[in-house]
């Protein structure tokens, strides 16, 4: 091999063995992210849309009354 070409095969190595484990975790971060994204946004509709109202009423109804 010609010495530029040697030179860009080791540069290359070198930069690869550096961010080698960085670029392995991305897909797992990826992944924590959109798993985290639907847990968060779940739990919101799951509150908004289907929570208890009768249950948030008397428990808030009844705090008043013991103050």
């Amino acid at each position: 091999m010609n010495r530029p070409l040697n030179k860009f095969v080791l540069f290359s190595l070198l930069l690869s063995v550096i961010l080698a484990p960085f670029a392995g975790l991305a897909p797992l971060m990826i992944c924590f992210l959109v798993l985290g994204s639907l847990w968060f946004f779940g739990s919101i509709f799951q509150t908004l849309f289907w929570g208890d109202k009768a249950t948030l009423a008397e428990e808030s109804s009844s705090d008043i009354l013991e103050k």
